[in-house]
């Protein structure tokens, strides 16, 4: 398996994640000899899933997201 960041070979791998909320200490998943990118489970569900609005915000901490306001919707914000 080849990575979509960097071109590099993947390697089947096991975590331990003991922050997880579904209750599961150890999961499989795929990991990048060079950069090292993890694709599991989660991460790929969550690459599916394409957002109904954008997010806008002019840094990557969460708190600062905000939804696009488009057709007077309610906003909802992470902060």
């Amino acid at each position: 398996m080849r990575c979509q960041r960097c071109k590099g070979c993947m390697i089947r791998d096991s975590f331990v994640d003991l922050r997880d909320d579904t209750g599961r200490l150890m999961f499989e998943g795929w990991r990048c000899l060079n950069c090292g990118e993890v694709i599991d489970p989660v991460v790929l569900t969550h690459r599916m899933e394409v957002p109904l609005l954008p997010y806008r915000g002019r840094t990557r901490d969460r708190r600062m997201w905000e939804r696009v306001i488009q057709d007077g919707q309610e906003q909802s914000s992470a902060a």
